[in-house]
Formats: structure tokens, sequence, C-alpha cells
């Protein structure tokens, strides 16, 4: 059984080179099935579940942005490899016009490039935060844990913004978190 998710969650963890990883309370290296009768879940799990459901919503927030800057980045290589081709295609006896050419059509093309990244990296972001969730989620049904979450985005106030996330809990030991965040 894989311990460290629990383990990373409960304030009782011990993590040392010597032994790896033991229970504050057993001194022994976990041992049970599938919850652990003496999970601690406090600061650590508090953490944990604000900042993975903050990740989530953030990426989640982004994507409209992110899609226009993918579609603008086309847009703009699309044109330079048109304008290129018709530049090369009116001036096809002079070799320096053609190494003009083809470099109007290879920043086009960088373009491509530059917008493929930006989505592919969005994605993998969004696909990360959203296993992270889904992992977290599955941890704490086993314990009977269920949550809500609502953020409230601030005002940018010199490139930093103040997101307070706010929680539900039912069945642990604090029903409601608030937690201001500062985010750049």
């Amino acid at each position: 059984m894989n311990f460290s998710k629990h383990c990373d969650l409960c304030e009782n963890e011990i993590t040392n080179l010597e032994k790896g990883l033991t229970c504050k309370l057993t001194n022994k290296k976990p041992e049970f099935k599938n919850t652990c009768s003496k999970i601690n879940l406090n600061e650590k799990f508090q953490a944990k579940i604000e900042i993975i459901n903050l990740e989530l919503e953030i990426i989640s927030r982004n994507k409209r942005s992110t899609h226009q800057t993918f579609y603008f980045l086309l847009f703009i290589g699309f044109i330079l490899i048109i304008g290129g081709y018709y530049f090369f295609k009116g001036n096809t006896k002079s070799v320096y016009a053609m190494e003009i050419a083809f470099g109007i059509i290879s920043i086009g093309i960088t373009f491509w490039g530059v917008a493929s990244n930006k989505l592919t990296e969005f994605r993998r972001k969004f696909n990360n935060a959203e296993f992270d969730k889904f992992d977290l989620d599955e941890f704490l049904e086993k314990y009977g844990i269920e949550y809500k979450s609502d953020f409230s985005f601030k005002e940018k106030i010199h490139g930093i913004q103040e997101v307070i996330v706010k929680m539900n809990f039912k069945n642990w030991k604090k029903k409601r978190t608030e937690t201001t965040y500062k985010i750049n």
C-alpha cells in the first residue's frame, strides 16, 4: 500500500534518511490497510487541500486568455506565411528577395510553434492540477470528508493579487476555514 498519500497530509509524519517514513505516535513504519485510525489531519491537510483547489481555479480562469493567445499567434503566423509566399511569388528572380521571403515564412512557422507550446503547456498544467484534485478527493472519500471551496479574487495591486479561499467541510473537525493567499 502507498502510505505516502496518507502520511503526507498527517501531522504525525516523520521522514528522515535513516528510517525513512515513520509515524510519530508509534516510531514505526506505517501499518494499515485502507485508512489510518490515528491520522491527524490539521494544518498540512488544510494547506494542501486549499492549494490544490486554488491552483486548479487559477488555471481554469486562465483558459480563455490562453486560447485567445493561441488563436492570435496562429493568425499572425498564417498572415506571415501567406505574406512571405506572395512576396516570394512576386520576386522570384532576386536571390536576396527569396531569402527575405523564406525568413518571413520561417518567422510565421515559429509563431505557430510558440502558439502550440502555449496551448500544450496550459493543457499539461490543467491536467496535472485536475489529477492532483482527483487524487486528493479520492483520498478524502476514504475518510468520509467532503468539502466545498469558494474563491474571492481581489484586485491586482503591483502585480500581486490577494485570494481569499473559503472552505466548508463535512465530517472533519473544522467546519469552515478561511485563508488569504497572495499570488503574482
